[in-house]
Protein backbone atom coordinates (compact mmCIF):
# COMPACT_ATOMS: atom_id res chain seq x y z
CA UNK A 1 0.00 0.00 0.00
CA UNK A 2 1.21 3.50 -0.86
CA UNK A 3 3.04 5.48 2.24
CA UNK A 4 4.84 8.70 2.39
CA UNK A 5 8.30 8.50 3.73
CA UNK A 6 9.99 11.03 6.22
CA UNK A 7 13.94 11.19 6.45
CA UNK A 8 16.45 13.20 8.14
CA UNK A 9 17.99 14.99 5.61
CA UNK A 10 21.51 16.58 6.45
CA UNK A 11 22.76 19.94 5.74
CA UNK A 12 25.90 18.85 3.54
CA UNK A 13 23.12 16.59 1.47
CA UNK A 14 20.79 19.42 1.02
CA UNK A 15 22.80 21.50 -0.87
CA UNK A 16 23.24 18.95 -3.16
CA UNK A 17 20.10 18.42 -5.01
CA UNK A 18 19.88 16.66 -8.08
CA UNK A 19 19.60 18.61 -11.54
CA UNK A 20 17.15 17.28 -13.31
CA UNK A 21 17.68 16.36 -17.14
CA UNK A 22 15.49 18.22 -19.84
CA UNK A 23 13.29 19.09 -17.49
CA UNK A 24 11.42 21.45 -19.55
CA UNK A 25 10.88 19.29 -22.15
CA UNK A 26 9.55 16.63 -19.62
CA UNK A 27 7.04 18.82 -19.00
CA UNK A 28 6.36 20.16 -22.28
CA UNK A 29 5.89 16.32 -23.34
CA UNK A 30 3.75 15.03 -20.98
CA UNK A 31 0.92 18.14 -21.68
CA UNK A 32 1.61 18.53 -18.09
CA UNK A 33 -0.20 22.55 -18.07
CA UNK A 34 -3.28 20.71 -18.64
CA UNK A 35 -3.76 19.08 -15.09
CA UNK A 36 -3.92 15.27 -14.46
CA UNK A 37 -2.81 12.61 -12.94
CA UNK A 38 1.31 11.98 -13.41
CA UNK A 39 3.57 9.05 -12.24
CA UNK A 40 7.08 9.65 -12.11
CA UNK A 41 8.65 5.92 -11.15
CA UNK A 42 11.69 7.42 -10.55
CA UNK A 43 11.35 10.64 -8.50
CA UNK A 44 14.23 10.19 -6.99
CA UNK A 45 15.14 13.60 -5.03
CA UNK A 46 12.31 15.26 -7.14
CA UNK A 47 13.94 17.82 -9.45
CA UNK A 48 11.07 16.54 -12.23
CA UNK A 49 8.30 16.32 -9.89
CA UNK A 50 8.58 20.00 -8.80
CA UNK A 51 8.43 20.99 -12.59
CA UNK A 52 5.30 18.93 -13.09
CA UNK A 53 3.56 20.44 -9.98
CA UNK A 54 4.72 23.49 -10.95
CA UNK A 55 2.90 23.47 -14.42
CA UNK A 56 -0.42 23.40 -13.20
CA UNK A 57 -2.28 23.94 -10.46
CA UNK A 58 -4.81 20.84 -11.31
CA UNK A 59 -1.66 18.05 -11.39
CA UNK A 60 -1.49 15.68 -8.94
CA UNK A 61 1.70 13.31 -8.95
CA UNK A 62 2.77 10.14 -7.35
CA UNK A 63 6.06 9.94 -6.86
CA UNK A 64 7.80 6.45 -6.73
CA UNK A 65 11.40 5.01 -5.68
CA UNK A 66 12.23 1.97 -4.23
CA UNK A 67 14.92 3.72 -1.77
CA UNK A 68 13.62 5.20 1.56
CA UNK A 69 16.30 7.44 2.17
CA UNK A 70 15.86 9.51 -1.03
CA UNK A 71 11.98 10.02 -0.76
CA UNK A 72 12.62 11.69 2.13
CA UNK A 73 14.57 14.23 -0.04
CA UNK A 74 12.22 14.47 -2.59
CA UNK A 75 9.05 15.36 0.14
CA UNK A 76 11.61 18.07 1.48
CA UNK A 77 11.72 19.24 -2.03
CA UNK A 78 8.11 19.22 -2.85
CA UNK A 79 6.77 20.31 0.38
CA UNK A 80 5.16 23.35 -0.51
CA UNK A 81 2.58 21.47 -3.11
CA UNK A 82 1.74 19.15 0.25
CA UNK A 83 -1.77 17.73 -0.83
CA UNK A 84 -1.23 17.23 -4.52
CA UNK A 85 1.58 14.56 -4.49
CA UNK A 86 2.10 10.98 -2.89
CA UNK A 87 5.27 9.42 -2.45
CA UNK A 88 5.39 5.44 -2.82
CA UNK A 89 8.62 3.30 -1.70
CA UNK A 90 8.50 0.40 -4.55
CA UNK A 91 10.20 -0.74 -7.20
CA UNK A 92 8.52 0.94 -10.59
CA UNK A 93 8.25 -2.32 -12.42
CA UNK A 94 5.58 -3.24 -10.04
CA UNK A 95 3.47 0.17 -11.20
CA UNK A 96 0.40 -2.24 -12.00
CA UNK A 97 -0.32 -2.42 -8.76
CA UNK A 98 0.78 0.60 -6.81
CA UNK A 99 -1.80 2.21 -9.43
CA UNK A 100 -4.31 -0.81 -8.21
CA UNK A 101 -3.44 -0.24 -4.72
CA UNK A 102 -4.03 3.63 -5.10
CA UNK A 103 -7.44 3.31 -7.23
CA UNK A 104 -5.84 4.22 -10.06
CA UNK A 105 -7.32 2.78 -13.37
CA UNK A 106 -5.75 5.33 -15.85
CA UNK A 107 -3.46 8.25 -15.71
CA UNK A 108 -1.90 11.40 -18.05
CA UNK A 109 1.02 10.63 -17.92
CA UNK A 110 4.36 8.43 -16.80
CA UNK A 111 7.88 9.41 -16.27
CA UNK A 112 10.68 7.76 -16.31
CA UNK A 113 14.44 8.71 -15.20
CA UNK A 114 16.73 6.20 -15.81
CA UNK A 115 19.43 8.47 -14.44
CA UNK A 116 21.27 7.77 -11.30
CA UNK A 117 20.99 10.80 -8.72
CA UNK A 118 23.72 13.03 -7.13
CA UNK A 119 22.39 11.51 -4.00
CA UNK A 120 23.04 8.07 -4.74
CA UNK A 121 26.80 9.46 -5.76
CA UNK A 122 27.06 10.86 -2.01
CA UNK A 123 25.33 8.14 -0.46
CA UNK A 124 28.04 6.08 0.59
CA UNK A 125 27.32 3.03 -1.09
CA UNK A 126 30.09 2.65 -3.17
CA UNK A 127 28.46 4.29 -6.80
CA UNK A 128 31.57 7.37 -6.84
CA UNK A 129 35.21 6.30 -7.94
CA UNK A 130 36.58 8.06 -4.15
CA UNK A 131 35.14 6.21 -1.56
CA UNK A 132 36.64 4.00 1.07
CA UNK A 133 33.28 2.30 1.24
CA UNK A 134 32.03 -1.03 1.03
CA UNK A 135 30.69 -2.08 -2.89
CA UNK A 136 27.16 -1.83 -2.05
CA UNK A 137 25.83 -0.81 -5.32
CA UNK A 138 21.99 -1.26 -4.26
CA UNK A 139 19.20 1.37 -4.89
CA UNK A 140 17.69 -0.46 -2.10
CA UNK A 141 19.23 -0.97 0.77
CA UNK A 142 17.59 -4.22 1.57
CA UNK A 143 17.88 -5.69 -1.95
CA UNK A 144 19.87 -9.33 -1.78
CA UNK A 145 22.58 -8.47 -4.03
CA UNK A 146 25.59 -6.28 -3.90
CA UNK A 147 28.73 -5.58 -5.76
CA UNK A 148 30.95 -6.88 -3.22
CA UNK A 149 29.59 -10.13 -3.62
CA UNK A 150 29.93 -9.92 -7.52
CA UNK A 151 33.54 -8.83 -7.24
CA UNK A 152 34.97 -11.13 -4.71
CA UNK A 153 32.60 -14.09 -5.09
CA UNK A 154 31.11 -14.60 -8.38
CA UNK A 155 32.64 -16.71 -11.55
CA UNK A 156 34.88 -14.80 -12.81
CA UNK A 157 34.04 -15.58 -16.26
CA UNK A 158 30.65 -14.26 -15.40
CA UNK A 159 31.96 -11.13 -14.20
CA UNK A 160 33.53 -10.13 -17.10
CA UNK A 161 30.71 -10.94 -18.89
CA UNK A 162 28.61 -8.65 -16.86
CA UNK A 163 31.58 -6.05 -17.41
CA UNK A 164 32.04 -6.38 -21.13
CA UNK A 165 27.68 -6.73 -22.05
CA UNK A 166 26.68 -4.28 -19.63
CA UNK A 167 29.51 -1.68 -19.61
CA UNK A 168 30.74 -2.06 -23.21
CA UNK A 169 34.09 -2.29 -21.69
CA UNK A 170 36.82 -3.91 -24.33
CA UNK A 171 39.01 -4.25 -20.97
CA UNK A 172 37.10 -6.58 -19.53
CA UNK A 173 39.45 -9.48 -19.71
CA UNK A 174 42.21 -7.66 -18.23
CA UNK A 175 40.37 -5.87 -15.59
CA UNK A 176 39.16 -9.59 -14.72
CA UNK A 177 42.51 -10.77 -14.59
CA UNK A 178 43.31 -8.33 -11.70
CA UNK A 179 40.44 -9.14 -9.72
CA UNK A 180 41.19 -12.59 -9.57
CA UNK A 181 44.83 -11.77 -8.70
CA UNK A 182 43.35 -9.49 -6.19
CA UNK A 183 41.31 -11.81 -4.59
CA UNK A 184 44.31 -14.33 -4.05
CA UNK A 185 45.63 -11.05 -1.75
CA UNK A 186 42.30 -11.06 0.37
CA UNK A 187 39.81 -9.17 -2.18
CA UNK A 188 38.67 -5.82 -3.22
CA UNK A 189 36.71 -3.64 -0.44
CA UNK A 190 36.30 -0.88 -1.32
CA UNK A 191 35.06 1.66 -4.36
CA UNK A 192 38.26 3.01 -4.59
CA UNK A 193 40.10 0.30 -4.59
CA UNK A 194 38.26 -1.35 -7.16
CA UNK A 195 38.39 2.41 -8.88
CA UNK A 196 42.04 2.24 -8.77
CA UNK A 197 42.98 -1.04 -9.92
CA UNK A 198 41.10 -0.70 -12.51
CA UNK A 199 43.00 2.88 -13.78
CA UNK A 200 46.23 0.36 -13.51
CA UNK A 201 44.97 -1.76 -15.48
CA UNK A 202 43.99 0.06 -18.46
CA UNK A 203 47.07 1.84 -20.45
CA UNK A 204 47.09 5.64 -19.23
CA UNK A 205 47.35 6.35 -23.33
CA UNK A 206 43.79 4.43 -22.96
CA UNK A 207 41.87 6.53 -20.76
CA UNK A 208 38.95 8.42 -21.60
CA UNK A 209 39.26 12.08 -21.47
CA UNK A 210 35.85 13.08 -20.22
CA UNK A 211 35.42 10.31 -18.03
CA UNK A 212 36.81 8.12 -15.23
CA UNK A 213 38.34 4.83 -16.46
CA UNK A 214 36.27 2.74 -14.03
CA UNK A 215 32.92 4.29 -14.99
CA UNK A 216 31.80 1.54 -17.39
CA UNK A 217 32.95 -0.91 -15.01
CA UNK A 218 30.77 0.78 -12.35
CA UNK A 219 28.09 1.17 -14.51
CA UNK A 220 27.81 -2.49 -15.41
CA UNK A 221 27.79 -3.76 -11.73
CA UNK A 222 25.41 -1.03 -10.66
CA UNK A 223 22.80 -2.55 -13.51
CA UNK A 224 23.70 -6.30 -12.46
CA UNK A 225 23.09 -5.39 -8.94
CA UNK A 226 19.63 -4.03 -9.36
CA UNK A 227 18.66 -5.54 -12.35
CA UNK A 228 17.93 -2.53 -14.63
CA UNK A 229 17.60 -3.88 -17.81
CA UNK A 230 15.42 -6.44 -17.07
CA UNK A 231 13.06 -4.29 -15.03
CA UNK A 232 13.83 -1.41 -17.74
CA UNK A 233 11.99 -4.02 -20.66
CA UNK A 234 9.19 -5.02 -17.74
CA UNK A 235 7.51 -2.04 -17.48
CA UNK A 236 7.53 -0.58 -20.54
CA UNK A 237 5.17 -3.57 -21.43
CA UNK A 238 3.04 -2.32 -18.75
CA UNK A 239 3.36 1.50 -18.57
CA UNK A 240 0.58 1.65 -22.33
CA UNK A 241 -2.26 -0.26 -20.51
CA UNK A 242 -1.77 2.23 -17.11
CA UNK A 243 -2.61 5.16 -19.38
CA UNK A 244 -6.06 6.67 -20.91
CA UNK A 245 -6.30 7.01 -24.61
CA UNK A 246 -3.84 10.26 -25.51
CA UNK A 247 -1.67 9.85 -22.30
CA UNK A 248 2.11 9.66 -22.79
CA UNK A 249 5.16 7.83 -21.34
CA UNK A 250 8.10 9.97 -21.71
CA UNK A 251 11.74 7.96 -20.89
CA UNK A 252 15.02 9.52 -19.87
CA UNK A 253 17.92 6.95 -21.00
CA UNK A 254 21.83 7.40 -20.41
CA UNK A 255 23.73 4.43 -22.29
CA UNK A 256 23.29 2.10 -25.05
CA UNK A 257 21.47 -1.10 -23.41
CA UNK A 258 18.88 1.47 -22.28
CA UNK A 259 18.51 3.43 -25.36
CA UNK A 260 18.26 0.11 -27.36
CA UNK A 261 15.97 -1.18 -25.06
CA UNK A 262 13.33 1.52 -25.39
CA UNK A 263 13.72 2.31 -28.66
CA UNK A 264 12.69 -1.59 -29.47
CA UNK A 265 9.80 -1.98 -27.08
CA UNK A 266 8.16 1.25 -28.41
CA UNK A 267 8.93 0.27 -32.19
CA UNK A 268 7.15 -2.94 -31.50
CA UNK A 269 4.07 -1.46 -29.37
CA UNK A 270 3.98 1.02 -31.81
CA UNK A 271 3.37 -1.84 -34.97
CA UNK A 272 0.35 -3.49 -35.78
CA UNK A 273 2.69 -6.30 -37.26
CA UNK A 274 5.97 -6.94 -36.27
CA UNK A 275 7.53 -9.60 -38.73
CA UNK A 276 10.76 -8.33 -40.72
CA UNK A 277 9.93 -6.45 -44.02
CA UNK A 278 11.25 -8.89 -45.97
CA UNK A 279 8.45 -12.11 -44.90
CA UNK A 280 5.83 -12.13 -48.10
CA UNK A 281 3.13 -11.83 -45.40
CA UNK A 282 2.42 -11.27 -41.88
CA UNK A 283 3.45 -14.59 -39.56
CA UNK A 284 3.18 -12.92 -35.97
CA UNK A 285 -0.57 -13.14 -36.13
CA UNK A 286 -0.96 -9.39 -35.78
CA UNK A 287 0.62 -7.16 -33.37
CA UNK A 288 -1.53 -5.09 -31.33
CA UNK A 289 -0.60 -1.52 -31.97
CA UNK A 290 -1.27 0.06 -28.64
CA UNK A 291 1.55 3.58 -29.06
CA UNK A 292 1.87 6.55 -31.11
CA UNK A 293 5.65 7.29 -31.20
CA UNK A 294 5.92 11.21 -31.03
CA UNK A 295 9.38 11.47 -31.31
CA UNK A 296 10.88 9.51 -34.45
CA UNK A 297 14.21 10.39 -33.32
CA UNK A 298 15.27 10.86 -29.38
CA UNK A 299 15.58 14.35 -27.96
CA UNK A 300 19.04 15.28 -27.09
CA UNK A 301 20.33 18.25 -24.51
CA UNK A 302 21.10 21.80 -25.99
CA UNK A 303 24.47 22.76 -25.57
CA UNK A 304 23.67 24.89 -22.42
CA UNK A 305 22.37 22.46 -20.48
CA UNK A 306 24.84 20.03 -21.47
CA UNK A 307 27.52 22.90 -20.05
CA UNK A 308 25.95 23.70 -16.84
CA UNK A 309 24.76 19.87 -16.13
CA UNK A 310 27.51 17.75 -18.12
CA UNK A 311 26.21 14.22 -16.65
CA UNK A 312 22.93 15.32 -19.01
CA UNK A 313 25.52 14.81 -22.18
CA UNK A 314 24.37 11.17 -22.64
CA UNK A 315 21.01 11.12 -22.46
CA UNK A 316 17.88 11.04 -24.86
CA UNK A 317 14.04 11.08 -24.49
CA UNK A 318 11.57 9.27 -26.41
CA UNK A 319 7.97 9.79 -26.32
CA UNK A 320 5.21 7.97 -27.04
CA UNK A 321 1.45 8.74 -26.65
CA UNK A 322 -1.83 5.92 -25.91
CA UNK A 323 -3.77 5.51 -28.76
Amino acid sequence: MAFAVECEVTEEREKTFHIPVMAKEVVQFLNCAKGGVFVDLTVGEGGHAEEILKASSQVFLVGVDWDEEILGRARKRLKEFEGRFMLVRDNFVNVDTILQDLDLKEVDGVLLDLGISSFHLISKRGFAFNEDVPLDMRMEKSGPLTADEIINRWPLEEVRRIIRFYGDEKWASKIVKAIGERRLKGGIRSARELADLISQVIPKKFHPEKIHPATKTFLALRIAVNQELKNLKEVLEKLPFCLKKGGRIVVLSFHSLEHRIVKEVFGRLSKDCICPSWYPQCLCGGNRKVLELITRRPILPGEEEVRRNPRSRSAQMRVAEKI
